[in-house]
């Protein structure tokens, strides 16, 4: 069994109702509902949330209801423990998942298709963990990162020996989890005996990165700008959904 599980809290420190904001004529989570719901492999939808209107908004889409209570929706809650909460839910119901297709409600930016591809990549390789989509951005390499020093100016946040190139295409790609969506083989992912990376250690060692292309998870006006800009360059309008026919 593939469940998808869209995960947002109601409260939102940066935007007010963020998971719902409208976003190119559409509630900001319905995309994810959107792809979740059109996927060919995924076998039922799950919301869990403790947000009254992402829960409407679910409903209108057809997702089932995951109250997540109190404690885990909090701005310092882990997401570990609300999808770990999901599943102790859906194991009460008699449904244990294979794989879980975790979504973000404040990620907009998604290309039909893709989903279904990194769920085929982790059934067609049952050595993995987990699937996600990965971006290249060296201009955010870690060579090239910054922290503030016991005296307060600037030292290297890793401790390098030689010399490094300013070039960032001379460098090692550096890789970033854009986090659009996330496929776990719930066996190895979760219990305890599971030891993932750090500090998404819910995804466990043997990951997989799917390259994908600009996508971001909202937490600024600015960010929704963004992803109406993308959103439209991809082929998304407030009425039509690209076919994805290109994956």
């Amino acid at each position: 069994m593939i469940v998808g599980l869209l995960t947002g809290r109601g409260g939102s420190v940066s935007i007010p109702d963020k998971n719902v904001i409208e976003v190119l004529g559409r509630p900001l989570m319905s995309y994810a509902a959107l792809m979740a719901n059109q996927s060919k492999l995924i076998d039922e939808v799950y919301l869990s949330t403790d947000g009254e209107k992402l829960k409407d908004v679910g409903r209108e889409m057809g997702l089932k209801i995951i109250d997540r209570p109190e404690e885990l929706a909090l701005p310092t809650s882990q997401h570990k423990d609300a999808l770990t909460h999901a599943l102790s839910v859906l194991e009460a119901e008699g449904k244990k998942p294979e794989i879980l297709v975790v979504f973000l409600c404040n990620v907009g930016t998604h290309r039909p298709g893709l989903v279904d591809h990194c769920i085929q990549q982790l059934i067609d390789n049952p050595e993995l963990d987990s699937v996600v989509t990965v971006e290249e951005r060296n201009e955010y390499h870690p060579l090239r990162t910054k922290k503030v020093g016991p005296d307060g100016n600037l030292v290297p946040f890793l401790e390098t020996e030689g010399p490094i190139s300013t070039n960032r295409q001379d460098l090692e790609p550096a890789l970033f989890i854009d986090h659009t969506f996330w496929v776990l083989r719930v066996s190895t992912c979760f219990g305890p005996e599971a030891q993932g990376q750090q500090p998404w250690d819910f995804m466990g060692q043997r990951i997989k990165g799917v390259p994908n292309s600009g996508s971001i998870d909202i937490h600024t006006h600015e960010d929704i700008a963004y992803t109406e800009a993308w959103l439209r360059k991809y082929g998304w309008t407030s009425d039509e959904t690209p076919s994805g026919d290109d994956m």
